[in-house]
C-alpha cells in the first residue's frame, strides 16, 4: 500500500513537469493570414550551411503582423531593396533569447524600442507581396517553419 501511495505521488508530482519540459519550443503566429512559402528563385545563391530564411507570400493580405510578443530593436529602410523596410524584433522565452528579422515591408508602423503584442500589425506589403522572415536563437539561425502556426505556411507554390 505504501508503495502504491509513493508511486501515485511520483506520477502526480513529477510527470506534469516532465511533459512541460519536453514542450519548451516557442509558438509563433503567422505574420500573414493566408501565407504560403515561396520557393527561392532558381538562380539564388546557395549557402553552406543553407540559409534558413523563409519567404512568405499572400495574395489577399497586406498587413504584416508580429509573430510573437516582442520588442522592436531596429527599423531600417533598405535602399538596395528598392526602399523596402526591415524590422528586427527581440523576445525572451523560457530563458532563451530570440530575434526575428522581417524584410520586404513597403511601409512600417512601429518604432525602435516599441513593445509589441502577438499578432499586432508592424507594417504593410502590396497585395501579392512577399516578406522574408529569419529567426535566431540568440546568434544561431534557426528554421522558423518549425515554430510557425500558419494554416497554409507549409505548402509551397
Amino acid at each position: 500500500m505504501k508503495r502504491l501511495v509513493k508511486l501515485s505521488l511520483l506520477v502526480v508530482l513529477v510527470l506534469p513537469y516532465g511533459l512541460i519540459a519536453q514542450n519548451d519550443g516557442i509558438r509563433l503566429v503567422c505574420p500573414l493570414n493566408d501565407a504560403i512559402v515561396v520557393p527561392p528563385p532558381k538562380n539564388a545563391i546557395q549557402f553552406d550551411p543553407p540559409d534558413l530564411c523563409i519567404v512568405l507570400a499572400s495574395v489577399p493580405d497586406t498587413i504584416v503582423k508580429a509573430c510573437t510578443g516582442a520588442r522592436v530593436t531596429n527599423v531600417v529602410q533598405n535602399e538596395d531593396d528598392g526602399g523596402k523596410w526591415e524590422v528586427v524584433m527581440f523576445c525572451k522565452y523560457r530563458d532563451k533569447e530570440y530575434y526575428f528579422w522581417y524584410t520586404g515591408l513597403e511601409k512600417v508602423i512601429v518604432r525602435r524600442n516599441e513593445p509589441l503584442k502577438e499578432g499586432q500589425a508592424i507594417g504593410f506589403i502590396k497585395p501579392a507581396g512577399k516578406i522574408e522572415l529569419l529567426m535566431y536563437d540568440f546568434e544561431t539561425q534557426i528554421d522558423p517553419t518549425k515554430y510557425l502556426d500558419c494554416k497554409n505556411v507549409l505548402k509551397t507554390q
